[in-house]
């Protein structure tokens, strides 16, 4: 049996079998797998990804209390750093597919020094999209004063590439640290819009692609609509997995 190109065990997934919805793992700072496997991964991260951005809706919808402010900022810190890690491994996808490369090799992609990498650059990606800037302003009702996600890049400066220390910090209380910073809600809110972004467009490419190569999704990707409409975010609906 073909070893699995992450963890070399026996268990790769077959050509047509139903997808294991596994967290992806690392054996050394190196990536490398073929690249029907690298598609699949790609399902796997979006769709684990969707299951933070519906936490964090449920959350904001709820009416402002202690603590609430702290909690969304960490979970947002956590889908920006699984996003970096996501949308470079759909890059390279999109580089072999072009260039008729069989497999997908990304030198240190688990190392702490490409963490960092990729972490400044999807911030400045996401920032120059069109689409996000118009997202906000629908949201805000004007145009965002600021899009460049500053506040954040200045934070994972100080990271070293292990985003951890800094979700601790948001979420323990440490006497000794003293003037405390959080982001504003508005940045929060457009750093989330952002990512949701990114991750729907993601769950839909690998979706459909697994399909149109005929693996054995024994799932479908749903979006269900709220029927009150008193949130701004209810007309997106909410993400959901059902059996086919």
């Amino acid at each position: 049996m073909e070893k699995c190109m992450i963890c070399n065990s026996d268990q790769a997934l077959p050509r047509t079998g139903q997808v294991r919805m596994t967290a992806v793992t690392d054996d050394g700072p190196d990536l490398r797998m073929e690249i029907n496997q690298a598609h699949l991964r790609i399902l796997d991260m979006s769709v684990h990804l969707l299951g933070y951005v519906n936490a964090f809706r449920a959350l904001s919808e709820l009416p402002d209390y202690l603590g609430r402010g702290r909690t969304r900022y960490a979970m947002v810190l956590v889908m920006l750093d699984e996003l970096a890690s996501l949308m470079e491994l759909m890059k390279e996808c999109e580089n072999c597919v072009t260039d008729h490369i069989p497999e997908v090799y990304i030198e240190g992609y688990f190392s702490p020094l490409r963490k960092q990498e990729r972490m400044e650059r999807v911030l400045e990606e996401i920032g120059k999209s069109e689409a996000l800037f118009f997202k906000v302003k629908k949201n805000l009702g004007r145009e965002p004063s600021a899009i460049d996600f500053t506040f954040f890049k200045d934070q994972f400066l100080r990271t070293e590439g292990s985003l951890f220390p800094l979700v601790e910090k948001v979420l323990r209380y440490d006497w000794r640290c003293d003037g405390e910073e959080l982001p504003s809600e508005e940045d929060i809110e457009m750093l989330f819009t952002a990512i949701e972004l990114n991750v729907r467009g993601a769950a839909e490419f690998s979706y459909q692609w697994a399909m149109a190569n005929e693996y054995d999704i024994d799932f479908k990707l749903e979006t269900l609509y709220s029927k009150d409409g008193r949130d701004r975010r209810k007309e997106k609906g909410y993400w959901v997995i059902k059996p086919l």
